[in-house]
């Protein structure tokens, strides 16, 4: 007795937390006992203060696992008492890893009652690495903790995603762009962000209005692509206002509207909405005591001749140009500033519209024009998304060409690791990527391959800028005569090459590819 080590007040506290969280729950006794046959470390666990039924474990891993999946810091573990897992619980583990610095933000646990839930995790992949824990079978034979990741892991493939991401935890890189949107939006100033297909553009929409929404914010979000009609704009504008300012102020300080009900629900006819939405957007900017904050996406399609509305495009324009007084308004307690993202910026850079007639849009953003990942920023994302499946991406040469390749290029990036890694064996655990693999990952001309990929990029861009496009084919063609002309006129006319600078096709100041594998599409170069 006299030889017992004495209990620090820590250990004593989360004895006795353990404790209660055997007593309080239905299975919490059974998954003490699975992580102790694991071997894991407990170092926290406490009981939600919202949801009862929830509790939060901090665990670490055997040093062999952890080495495997390089995985040193603590590990996340909720214990949900849930019969059906909801996609809003992994915001809430989301917002619980952004706070921690000690807690690994990339890989999390959860053990719940749901058989499906790893439908739901595989469902998200690219933007964390969740293991699900079925309590229904957590008995002696329930592989261990190195066994379930090792199963779960491998046979996820993280780099395989796209879609736009909207967690944080797959967000990679853009801190300069993400600080430059902030300092905009704070004074005042609404910006456009513009760039190559599938270069990030909605990613960091989302991010940056994620940030915005946790900060208590009033967002708004509109994606042009989504829409049926100029009315369809102006009702989402209006309730979705309505929506978020209902979630900001007390239902007693919500303001009476002309045309929605005090459900949100329109209440009058076409006529009226297309009268009085915009005096009612004003009430609820004035109700909330600040700037709207309008994120838009595919802002492009606004412009006629762009929309997918066809007949109704100018009609759509009306409707966005109704919002300029209010993104105009100097106050900083009403109004509204604009945070929209697209392909072609000629909506702001155009004084003349088609028709002839007068852009009343012309210069109501600042432009921002998004380039591909820098190097560090993607080799970030290249070896967080690796060891998220159990992939070791060390090699300095495997991200030099990658990068040379690529250029930065978030989604060309993904897909060639996800062809390199199907050459893995999913019993080598950490599999170590090499030159070779992204190589001829490279090579690949099927569909869905970094090089299809990189054709239909050239093709999006040559569709919003045909001439600069057009000078690009010339540059990258295989008669050499042809390629000299575009290089003279280039270096002559630097502005005949102004959107494939900044989007990243050519490097600054030079007649280089930065995406070599744009220019192996048109040229049929080898690597």
């Amino acid at each position: 007795m006299g030889d017992a080590v004495p209990k620090t007040v820590r250990q004593h506290d989360l004895e006795a937390y353990k404790k209660k969280f055997v007593t309080a729950t239905r299975s919490g006794r059974e998954l003490l006992l699975y992580l102790e046959r694991s071997t894991c470390g407990v170092w926290r666990c406490e009981q939600d203060q919202v949801d009862r039924r929830r509790w939060w474990l901090n665990i670490t891993l055997p040093k062999n696992v952890a080495e495997m999946f390089d995985a040193h810091l603590e590990i996340l573990l909720v214990y949900v008492e849930y019969d059906s897992v909801e996609p809003r619980l992994l915001e809430r583990v989301q917002e619980r890893l952004s706070k921690t610095a000690r807690i690994d933000n990339g890989i999390f646990l959860i053990a719940s009652f749901d058989a499906s839930l790893n439908r739901l995790l595989r469902r998200r992949r690219g933007e964390f690495a969740a293991i699900d824990l079925d309590l229904n079978e957590l008995n002696p034979e329930y592989p261990d903790i190195r066994h379930k990741m090792s199963e779960v892991l491998t046979t996820v493939d993280h780099y395989d995603m796209t879609t736009p991401i909207h967690d944080p935890g797959g967000f990679f890189g853009r801190s300069d762009e993400f600080q430059e949107i902030i300092s905009d939006i704070e004074r005042g100033q609404s910006v456009g962000v513009f760039g190559l297909r599938k270069t990030g553009k909605t990613s960091l929409l989302n991010y940056v209005a994620r940030r915005r929404r946790d900060a208590r914010k009033p967002v708004i979000w509109l994606d042009i692509s989504g829409l049926s009609s100029a009315d369809d704009f102006r009702l989402r504008v209006l309730q979705s206002t309505w929506e978020r300012v209902s979630e900001l102020i007390d239902g007693d300080d919500l303001p009476k509207l002309s045309t929605l009900d005090r459900t949100g629900d329109l209440k009058v006819g076409i006529d009226r909405l297309r009268l009085q939405w915009l005096r009612d957007v004003q009430v609820l900017s004035l109700a909330v005591g600040e700037r709207l904050e309008l994120f838009i996406d595919e802002v492009d399609q606004l412009l006629p001749g762009r929309s997918i509305l066809a007949s109704e495009s100018s009609d759509l324009l009306v409707a966005f140009t109704q919002l300029r007084g209010m993104i105009q308004d100097p106050h900083p307690s009403r109004g509204a500033l604009l945070v929209c993202a697209g392909v072609d910026p000629a909506i702001f850079e155009r004084p003349i519209l088609g028709s002839g007639a007068d852009n009343l849009v012309y210069k109501l953003v600042r432009l921002m024009y998004l380039s591909p990942l820098s190097r560090d920023d993607m080799a970030e994302m290249v070896r967080d998304l690796g060891r998220r499946m159990g992939v070791r991406v060390r090699s300095h040469e495997v991200i030099d060409f990658l990068y040379s390749e690529y250029g930065g290029h978030a989604l060309l990036t993904r897909k060639a690791c996800s062809l390199a890694c199907r050459s893995r064996s999913r019993d080598v655990i950490p599999w170590h990527m090499d030159v070779d693999s992204v190589r001829d990952a490279a090579r690949e001309q099927g569909e869905g391959s970094p090089l299809q990929q990189a054709r239909e990029i050239l093709e999006s861009f040559g569709e919003w800028f045909p001439e600069e496009a057009s000078l690009l084919g010339d540059l990258w063609s295989t008669d050499p005569e042809d390629r000299e002309l575009a290089r003279l006129e280039i270096e002559e006319n630097p502005s005949a090459v102004a959107h494939a600078v900044p989007y990243g096709l050519l490097k600054a100041g030079t007649s280089e590819s930065r995406i070599r594998a744009v220019e192996r599409a048109v040229s049929g170069a080898d690597i």
